[in-house]
């Protein structure tokens, strides 16, 4: 045989694969890869790390490792760690629970109140720019987030604010680097290499691990061959260099879902939200949550073990759900047991409201996205979108994780809702929605956030009031500093709307306008909030209506000489709103 086909059948017939063998079991790895002391980053992808925290949990517990955690969130499958007091320190934008709906987790409680754990607060933004500084060698990134908050002056060690040297009179943030020392990521496929593939959403995305020091701990829903990984490479997103181990683990995202599509050997499994609801409820006593722990972590040998005591009959149901038309027999029961609607209550009320505020905005200064967060936020933001394309004008909704221009679908009012996904027209990550198509030069974004606590600047808290923390930012901070303009979705009581906020969260700079279980306040011609609007009791004329609501707002509260007796909601609007929450997670109990 001539040289020169020799040399083209021996070196380029065939494509090469890595002689690289990381493959072992999870337990070996974490025994092997993870040191008390480490600095640790569950990455959260549209997959989280789960497997492999329940792993450390059966690793470590019992012992004092005081691992410092970074990550978006301390919630659901993250809230064990600190229960068996395995992170001190938790550099999060959120620290609850979040299912079904947001607030603080009696595990999160009970820890800070021993002093067993400290939460340093960001935001979604934030910790994703500081692990990609890291990632990029950088000592620090410029943001726009946290500028003007509590937020950033309680973090002087690691956000600064400093004059724009290219803008007279500009101000922006510094936020400085951070590298974990391990990293932890749930992957659809790997090869024994290492190289695996990762379906957006990508959330956090893989800057944490592209970060660690020590390197990453893979896990994977199936171990696959390289070529397999070439027909995906599109989807690659963990590269080997930085893999320290490969493990099986199957569903190892649960009790989160992983999506999936246009590969066939990969099928997308859902959310687990009964699992979830049992584990919200099963934290409200420290030894009943010990019992959970002990049934589902402590006393399960492995994944394997996991995933047998899950049981065909649910895992065969998250296959289900994972469908894009899994919402249909869930409306049909819905729809089926509501043909008589009662009156709208105090909260839809609001979302109703808010929704027409919304809609009215959006045309009005040419908004062309919205960026709404978790909740009643999400519910208004949905049906304005639905009162605008009957009007034949098109906005993008918007989900932080990286969720672009979706059709909201039904039965689920999770903003992150797993039926949204296959109907977006584009999907990224956080660093995308929230530092580009939101907070962009060019972007035309309205925000839509919710609020624990408003004050008459419009400055928000959602961190600490009475001096208990609350759950954090999340990516409320990032959405009040960059979109063009946000409008605040709270329910209002005594003490929630005060002269001056005791956490100032979100400033109140570009936020125009609240709606509330009892009025609309705006900001006219000045800095504070003026009541524009209110809903009437029946029988209640407006010096009645007004009269109540001032007695619900801590300082003199100015009213607007054109204020507006809001109109009750329609029975289709009501319908619609219903639609979306049919267990009635955010509009509360109906009126009788």
């Amino acid at each position: 045989m001539p040289l020169w086909k020799d040399l083209i059948e021996t070196r380029f017939d065939t494509l090469h694969s890595s002689t690289e063998n990381k493959v072992m079991p999870l337990a070996e790895a974490v025994r092997t890869f993870v040191q008390p002391g480490m600095k640790i980053n569950p990455c959260g992808l549209h997959s989280r790390p789960g497997a492999a925290m329940y792993e450390l949990c059966r690793q470590f517990h019992g012992t004092d490792p005081r691992f410092e955690y970074i990550g978006l969130g301390l919630t659901a499958t993250m809230l064990p760690l600190v229960h068996l007091k395995l992170i001190t320190k938790g550099i999060v934008s959120f620290a609850g629970d979040g299912y079904p709906t947001p607030g603080p987790s009696p595990v999160i409680v009970r820890a800070l109140e021993r002093g067993e754990i400290e939460i340093e607060n960001w935001t979604m933004l934030t910790i994703c720019q500081r692990l990609m500084a890291g990632a990029m060698g950088v000592p620090f990134v410029t943001t726009r987030s946290l500028v003007g908050s509590s937020l950033g002056a309680e973090l002087p060690h690691a956000f600064r604010e400093m004059e724009d040297p290219f803008a007279e009179g500009g101000v922006t943030g510094l936020v400085k680097a951070y590298n974990p020392d391990i990293s932890f990521v749930h992957t659809w496929a790997s090869d024994p290499a290492g190289n695996a593939i990762c379906f957006p959403p990508l959330a956090e995305n893989v800057y944490g691990p592209l970060a660690a020091r020590t390197g990453v701990i893979v896990t994977a829903e199936h171990i696959v061959d390289t070529d397999f990984i070439r027909r995906y490479a599109h989807l690659g997103r963990v590269p080997s260099e930085k893999v320290l181990s490969v493990s099986r683990a199957p569903y190892g995202s649960h009790p989160g879902g992983y999506y999936a599509r246009g590969a066939p050997e990969l099928i997308p499994y859902g959310n687990d939200y009964d699992f979830l609801k049992e584990h919200r409820r099963a934290q409200r006593d420290e030894r009943g949550y010990q019992r959970w722990v002990n049934e589902w972590i402590l006393g399960v040998a492995d994944q394997d073990e996991y995933v047998e005591k899950l049981g065909a009959e649910r895992i065969e149901k998250l296959y289900s759900i994972a469908t894009p038309e899994s919402w249909r027999p869930e409306l049909d029961d819905f729809c089926r047991d509501n043909q008589n609607s009662r009156p709208a209550g105090a909260i839809e009320w609001m979302v109703i409201q808010a929704s027409r505020e919304i809609a009215r905005r959006i045309p009005l200064h040419h908004y062309k996205t919205v960026l709404c967060g978790i909740g009643q936020a999400t519910l208004a933001t949905i049906l304005a979108w639905h009162a605008l394309h009957d009007r034949a004008y098109e906005f993008a909704v918007m989900a932080e994780v990286g969720i672009y221009n979706y059709d909201p679908r039904p039965a689920d009012p999770f903003v992150f809702n797993y039926r949204n996904i296959p109907t977006a027209t584009m999907l990224s990550d956080i660093f995308e929605i929230l530092g580009l198509h939101m907070g962009g030069d060019t972007s035309s974004c309205l925000g839509v956030i919710g609020a624990a606590q408003v004050d008459r600047w419009g400055n928000v808290n959602s961190v600490r009031m009475n001096g208990q923390f609350i759950v954090g930012s999340g990516g409320a901070n990032d959405v009040a500093t960059a979109a063009r303009e946000t409008i605040v979705v709270a329910q209002q009581y005594k003490g929630q709307f005060v002269e001056d906020v005791e956490h100032i969260t979100c400033p109140g700079a570009r936020i125009r306008c609240v709606v509330t279980t009892k009025a609309r306040f705006e900001k006219i011609d000045g800095d504070e909030l003026v009541l524009t609007g209110y809903v009437a009791k029946p029988g209640a004329g407006e010096e009645e209506s007004v009269r109540r609501i001032r007695e619900l707002v801590d300082w003199d509260l100015k009213v607007s000489s054109d204020i507006e007796r809001m109109e009750m909601p329609t029975n289709e609007e009501l319908m619609l709103l219903r639609s979306y929450d049919p267990e009635r997670f955010f509009i509360g109990k109906s009126a009788q």
